[in-house]
Formats: C-alpha cells, structure tokens, sequence
C-alpha cells in the first residue's frame, strides 16, 4: 500500500482552509495511506484554531487520515513550511497543497491507482488543475503520457509553458525528492519557477495526466503588478534575478532553446517591472545592474549556443526594442509566440 503525504503551509487562510481540509477528508479510502502535515507559519489569524477544530471534528468521527501539526518559531514563508513538513514526512510521495485551494474528490486515489498501473513507479506524476478565476484548465496535457525524461521530453513541456509550473498538484517520489535535495529556497517569491525548473530537469520518469484533480484558487495570477509596497516589487525583482542565476547555474546537460525561452519569460517579467513600475533610479541600482548583466549573459550564451532567432527576441528586453510587447498583440499571445520562435530556432540552428 502506497502512503501519500499531503503537505499544507498554513498563513492567514482562516477564510479558506476549511474548503481546503473538507476536500482532504473526501480523499479518505481504504486503498491509500494517507497523512496530511500542517505547518503553522506563525499565522496572525486563527487559521490554525479552526483547522484544529475541523481535525478534532474528523477524529472523532473514526478517522482514517493521519493529521499532523507543526509550527515555525518565526515567520518565514511558505517554502520554509513546506521544508518542515517534508522532513517530518513519512509517505512514500509528497503531494503539496496550497492552503486557499482545494483537491477534487477522490484524487489521491486517482493518482495512486494509476502509480500502480506501472512497474517502474514515475519520480513526478502531474494532473491537471482548474482556475476557478479564469475559469480555464491550467496545463496542455492532451492524454495520458509516461515519459522517459532522458532528453528532457518532460523538461521540454515545462519550459514551454505547456505545463503549469507550480509545486501543488504533483505527486513527488519522496526518495527522489531527498536524493536530488529538491528543497524549496526560502526567502524566495515565485519560487515555483525555479524547483519546478529542477524538479524536471532531474526527473527520470514523469506521468502526465489529463483530469483536473485540482482547483486553483487565487483570483489574480499576476498580483505583484497590483501592489504599491515598492518593498515587495523589489523583493520580486531580487527573487527573479536569483531565479535566473540558479537556472544559469544548472543547465540541461544537452542546451535546448526551450531553455533559453524559459529565461527569457522569466526576465521578461522582471524587466517589465523594473521599468513600469520602479521609478527610483538610486533605489535599485545593483539589482538593476544585476537584471541588465543577466539580459546580456542571455544574449550571448543563446547566440554562442547558436540560437540567432532567439537573440532577435531577447533583443526586445532593450530600449527601444522593449516598448514592443508593450504592444497588446504581442501581450495578448505570448505565450504562443515564445513556442513559435523556439520551434523555428530548432531549425535554424548552426
């Protein structure tokens, strides 16, 4: 019998985190062990006295879920809870949940009858998820694919956007998690981009589904464009230049352009916010500084790496080629125009 652990970072959610425990206890079955670990990150509300009451509730009921509770001895963020829960974890996968979302009914057990559907157990199975704001599936999983990621056929999926990069919704082989230290970076914002990026970068197996086992809840997926704490936007421009630095750090062993369009997206965002949204130039000199080096590095190592119709689309990271996706049909597709130039550079390539 396979054990799952849910794992659950808990912060100011008391409006939310009943939703989300409610769709815990529909993963109840005979045919899985489960535990779900909760990490109190020094929450301000009383996220924590209403899960305990649900749990209480659950329990006395005649349980068959496992409940575990923790707390942080300060605030430190949702990748720092998310490390606790995972070394006090004993399932055989992890599957990570954000406190404000919620799991369709019976997924776990979906997940699991499928693990067993293969001799070799995949390192990451991935369903699908559903933005109940967008009111749209998130990831292009067209059918049910089991793939050998030794080319990085999965890698590639990721960095084409076709997979929603996030840490919840995916079951993670907890002996593969330890041995590749696929921790999450605390202090860090948007960290999914990165271990995403290393988490399939060093897979070996990966299963892709295509059912919606998850729902997404955050109404605004670009929510740090709405703040006006210049702290905030700074600390998103220092999480993506570290972002950037680490993927540098750690290349596919064979360079793709996927690679490259994957850091383009990435400072494309940060470029974007550095200037519309930072106006003092005295305030964020060095991370400008660092954003700049990281433009130019891009430049040079996708032309070096003989990507030349690449290098004409990190071009628009620069004045005045920047005022170009400002554009709303560039906007409105770019996506589809960021796979569109990496499938041409895999032609011309020299």
């Amino acid at each position: 019998m396979h054990k799952i652990s849910i794992i659950i970072p808990i912060y100011n959610v008391s409006h939310y985190i009943g939703r989300c425990l409610e769709s815990v206890f529909s993963q109840e079955c005979p045919e899985v062990d489960i535990e779900c670990i909760l990490i109190d990150d020094c929450s301000p509300d009383d996220s924590m006295e209403v899960a305990t009451r649900m749990i209480d509730d659950y329990n006395s009921r005649g349980s068959k879920i496992q409940f575990k509770t923790s707390r942080l001895p300060k605030n430190s963020g949702h990748c720092a809870a998310r490390n606790a829960a995972v070394r006090i974890a004993s399932g055989d996968y992890y599957l990570f949940v954000d406190s404000d979302d919620y799991l369709e009914r019976d997924s776990v057990k979906f997940f699991v009858e499928e693990l067993d559907s293969f001799d070799e157990l995949p390192d990451v199975v991935m369903a699908n998820a559903f933005s109940t704001y967008e009111k749209k599936i998130l990831s292009v999983i067209p059918e049910k694919q089991y793939i050998d990621n030794t080319n990085y056929d999965g890698l590639k999926l990721l960095l084409n956007r076709l997979l929603f990069n996030t840490s919840w919704n995916k079951l993670v082989k907890a002996s593969f998690f330890t041995e590749k230290e696929l921790y999450f970076p605390e202090g860090v914002i948007n960290e999914d981009l990165l271990w995403s990026y290393l988490l399939f970068l060093r897979a070996r197996t990966i299963l892709l589904l295509p059912q919606v086992t998850y729902f997404y809840e955050n109404g605004n997926l670009q929510s740090i464009t709405n703040t006006n704490t210049t702290a905030k936007l700074m600390k998103f421009i220092k999480s993506r230049i570290y972002i950037c630095n680490q993927i540098f750090h750690y290349p596919p062993r064979i360079i793709i352009p996927e690679y490259y369009g994957y850091l383009y997206c990435i400072l494309h965002r940060t470029i974007n916010v550095l200037e519309s949204h930072i106006n003092s130039q005295a305030d964020v000199f060095n991370d400008r500084q660092a954003a700049y080096q990281l433009r130019s590095r891009l430049l040079h190592s996708s032309w070096n790496s003989g990507y030349p119709l690449l290098c004409c689309l990190i071009f628009t990271l620069y004045k005045p080629f920047y005022y170009i996706v400002r554009f709303k049909v560039f906007r409105s597709r770019f996506n589809y125009l960021i796979r569109a130039v990496v499938a041409a550079s895999r032609k011309l390539h020299f």
